[in-house]
């Protein structure tokens, strides 16, 4: 199962932080950009952010993410077919085929 979290990542050039959702799977980081920014002072000294309206922004889209992942078997997908699935970029019968590897070697030959 995947681990999603919001981070911030480099800052800009105007001192900005844009925010990402972190998605872990299988060990390995993939990023979803946000439409987001905090500034300096919106995030602690762990790093965590901590501006309220982009907490609740991405409290949300976390929820979203997490519920449409458990209606799915992504035990055998990479971190970027996760990533593309939470982001509509692959439809729902190329997941079936996603939860069936063997299934789509067979279409690679």
């Amino acid at each position: 199962m995947a681990t999603i979290k919001a981070v911030v990542r480099n800052a800009r050039a105007d001192g900005f932080l844009p925010v990402y959702i972190r998605i872990v799977h299988k060990s390995k980081p993939g990023y979803i950009k946000t439409d987001k920014i905090v500034s300096p002072k919106g995030i602690a000294k762990s790093g965590d952010i901590i501006d309220p309206v982009v907490n609740e922004y991405c409290a949300k889209a976390i929820l979203r993410y997490s519920d449409k992942l458990n209606r799915v078997d992504s035990h055998n997908w990479s971190v970027r077919d996760v990533i593309n699935y939470l982001t509509g970029e692959i439809d729902e019968m190329f997941v079936l085929l996603l939860s069936d590897k063997t299934l789509l070697a067979g279409l690679k030959n």
